[in-house]
């Protein structure tokens, strides 16, 4: 189990639970504000969940076709 090497100070950990607690504030703000343009039909962003996982599942396949790739050079290498 990881343990840390020395105490960290009071101000330390208060600025890093500050900063944490403020990325939740900006991302809830930026949220907030988009659903607003939405309602008012000023934004222009579409969500399409469908294009995000043809996006992911294209990317593993190119993945897969790299690997196959160098396993089948590294075989011709080696005989």
């Amino acid at each position: 189990m990881a343990v840390p090497k020395k105490r960290r100070s009071k101000a330390k950990g208060r600025t890093r639970l500050s900063n944490w607690k403020a990325k939740g504030r900006t991302t809830a703000d930026k949220a907030l504000n988009l659903a607003k343009s939405i309602v008012k039909k000023r934004s222009t962003f579409i969500f399409d969940p469908k294009k995000k996982k043809v996006e992911e599942n294209s990317s593993k396949d190119e993945n897969n076709n790299v690997k196959v790739e160098q396993t089948a050079e590294d075989n011709i290498t080696e005989q």
